[in-house]
């Protein structure tokens, strides 16, 4: 028998007294407009297929591995056995590559994908193949699909439900088939072939506009009208006769009938199509080399979009892949094993090798990393001695009732910080302070990294609006024009304040909770449950709005102050934009575009001071009185002294010393401090020092 015939059989319909879908136990039939999808939309519509190829290809780059529960806790890696091939090789034609690629297209053309599982004798998956969606219809259940017949050479086959994974897009108006982007995008994706279309046919018409000619005399019949127009046509008509040049007499006159392209302003709604087409599928125009992405094209702007493209679209994307087959293919198998995805090479080449740097030395530096770790994840070789932690002698944990001394890690070498530090004799800190203080360093970092990306993208936007403005103006702008027809609130508004204020109160809350719980997991200072309603919290957050209106009156200040210099000195337009470079004026594009150093150091300064005051405020809470200053990597050569400082110290000088509550909370720090507070034991009353 045919390979169907001895995979599928009939289906057998069920109902239900409380159905949730339409038509219980009746054919639901695919969407009839696939075939339209793939062949005017990924067949023809080159920002379509770009980026639903992008797609693909990006879901299916990354390793995909089997991984089990290990021994020790962890996880390890699986080799062999039946999910491993499944997952190497889903069947004898197709590789795992391929198998994922044409995932991806189906799903982004149809909104469905469908992948039957074959069995063998003993009922166990052997293979997997895709079917095209268009061929697919479901039978409903109560609760989704019940069965499935696939259709193909006017054959009919039955499938049961087990045999079937089903992965639908979010629909909210169907019951069971998935949403196509295609079918969102369909009428911009036929607008935009529609002007291809009328591109192509102005051109092969000599790129002519149609028009009238018009005859002052009577014409006596249909006959001269049609001869008249024929001879036009075969003087002036096609591509070969479009630069000749028409000369009438007085009684003839060339009267054209419809706009040209650049009456129409194609390009501009060109842009618009693109624009809409990859927001769908959430792909960035710059890069499907979309041409209102290459307008803004360069090294910087490229690889914010693929980090946008991956950490927005690509991850959510193959996090749903995952969640397909280890619901629909691995949860057969009691193994506990589960298909997973490996993003270290991929986020390799995205990530920030500066940035990178300056994370891992300051985990170093902070005694979490050895330094052979530290060089390892740098990418350079092991040094002998390298297992040595960098523990500053200042930081040390004793237990209650113990005498305070250094204590080596892996019996390696202490490392001074500062020789300035060699004479601090640290009191004694609450048990398990140093503990809580390193975990603070460390989340610091993290949600130093979050909030540095939403900082960049807001920035993004604000530069953006200032491109287009400039840009806007600059084809308008003639000799005659001496002021610039724009202000400076027209490129950063008032409510560009507000989003700036969203966004940090997001960052505040989520750093209060999450350093109220690792307050409380590390038990330094008893237990306190988080809420926005407690005094604590609330002066945190409600610092949002006047940190943002400082932040973007700086930003402001610097757009301000280019304007007026090029007013003062008549600039055009295009040079304030662009600079003038024989009079050092760097033009507002470069001023907004030093974005990235500008965003990381605004989020760690404001990570660093809404922990530091969720800190102070927790012990304050908890009725503790006094906390010690932790700064390891306080530069003795740095003169920096904080105003809120009641000691007027530099940060080395401050390290180790005691503070009361009150006078760490009036200090901030600068931007790039590591200043955190560690409680001293409720009971101290030793005083400041």
């Amino acid at each position: 028998m045919a390979f169907w015939d001895t995979l599928f059989r009939k289906q057998q319909e069920l109902s239900t007294t409380v159905p949730l879908n339409l038509d219980v136990g009746q054919a639901s039939y695919p969407d009839v407009n696939y075939q339209n999808f793939a062949s005017e939309g990924y067949g023809k519509n080159e920002i379509v297929h770009a980026c639903i190829r992008e797609l693909a290809t990006s879901a299916a780059s990354p390793r995909y591995y089997v991984q089990a529960p290990s021994t020790e806790g962890g996880s390890v890696e699986v080799e062999t056995g039946l999910l491993y091939d499944l997952t190497t090789k889903p069947n004898p034609y197709t590789d795992w590559y391929s198998f994922i690629e044409r995932l991806v297209t189906f799903l982004m053309v149809a909104g469905n994908a469908y992948v039957i599982k074959e069995r063998g004798r003993n009922d166990q998956v052997s293979a997997m193949f895709l079917l095209r969606p268009d061929r697919v219809t479901i039978v409903a259940g109560d609760y989704g699909a019940e069965s499935y017949i696939y259709t193909v050479g006017g054959t009919e086959y039955g499938v049961e439900g087990r045999d079937m994974c089903h992965l639908a897009l979010p629909n909210p108006a169907g019951d069971i088939y998935g949403l196509s982007p295609l079918q969102v995008a369909s009428r911009t994706v036929n607008l935009d072939l529609n002007m291809t279309d009328f591109a192509k046919v102005y051109f092969a018409n000599a790129g002519v506009p149609s028009g009238l000619l018009k005859v002052k005399r009577r014409l006596t019949s249909q006959e001269e009208a049609s001869t008249i127009r024929a001879r036009w046509r075969s003087q002036f008509g096609g591509v070969n006769n479009f630069h000749r040049i028409a000369i009438l007499d007085d009684d003839a006159e060339y009267q054209p009938m419809s706009n040209s392209p650049k009456d129409m302003e194609l390009a501009g709604l060109h842009n618009l199509t693109e624009s809409r087409i990859c927001a769908v599928f959430g792909v960035p125009p710059i890069l499907v080399g979309a041409n209102v992405g290459l307008q803004r094209s360069t090294f910087s702007n490229y690889r914010e979009a693929r980090l946008a493209f991956h950490s927005e679209t690509l991850e959510p994307m193959v996090a749903r892949i995952l969640r397909y087959f280890n619901t629909n293919l691995f949860d057969e198998y009691g193994s506990n094993e589960t298909l997973t995805v490996d993003w270290a090479a991929m986020r390799g080449v995205l990530d920030d090798q500066a940035a990178t740097t300056t994370r891992l030395t300051a985990l170093f530096a902070g005694g979490i990393l050895t330094l052979n770790e530290t060089r390892e994840a740098l990418g350079f070789d092991a040094v002998s001695d390298g297992a040595l932690r960098r523990i500053p002698s200042s930081i040390f944990e004793v237990a209650e009732g113990q005498e305070a001394a250094p204590v080596a890690v892996d019996a390696a070498p202490v490392e001074q910080a500062h020789p300035i530090l060699a004479s601090i004799k640290a009191p004694r800190v609450a048990p398990r302070g140093r503990m809580l203080a390193r975990r603070i360093l460390e989340e610091r970092e993290e949600e130093t990294d979050d909030l540095a990306a939403k900082v960049l993208r807001h920035f993004r936007g604000i530069r953006n609006r200032v491109d287009g403005i400039l840009g806007r103006h600059m084809e308008r702008q003639t000799a005659q024009t001496k002021d610039y027809p724009f202000t400076v609130v027209d490129m950063l508004p008032p409510i560009e304040t507000g989003n700036m204020a969203r966004i940090l109160e997001a960052a505040y809350r989520r750093v209060s909770k999450r350093t109220f719980k690792t307050i409380n997991d590390v038990g330094v200072a008893g237990t306190l449950d988080w809420s926005d309603k407690l005094p604590t919290v609330q002066r945190v957050l409600v610092q949002a709005p006047t940190r943002a209106a400082m932040i973007h009156k700086t930003t402001s200040k610097a757009i301000g102050r280019a304007v007026g210099i090029g007013l003062e000195r008549g600039y055009s337009i295009e040079q304030l934009a662009r600079g003038v470079p024989d009079d050092k004026f760097p033009g507002i594009r470069s001023i907004l575009g030093e974005t990235e150093n500008r965003s990381r150091l605004i989020a760690r300064t404001e990570i660093m001071r809404s922990q530091n005051q969720t800190t102070v405020g927790f012990y304050k809470e908890q009725g503790f009185g006094y906390v010690q200053a932790d700064d390891v990597d306080g530069d003795p050569d740095d003169l920096y002294v904080d105003p809120g400082d009641p000691e007027g110290r530099t940060c080395a000088e401050r390290h180790g010393k005691v503070y009361t509550l009150e006078a760490a909370a009036l200090i901030d720090d600068h931007p790039n401090g590591t200043l955190n507070w560690v409680p001293m034991p409720r009971g101290y009353t030793g005083g400041t020092t």
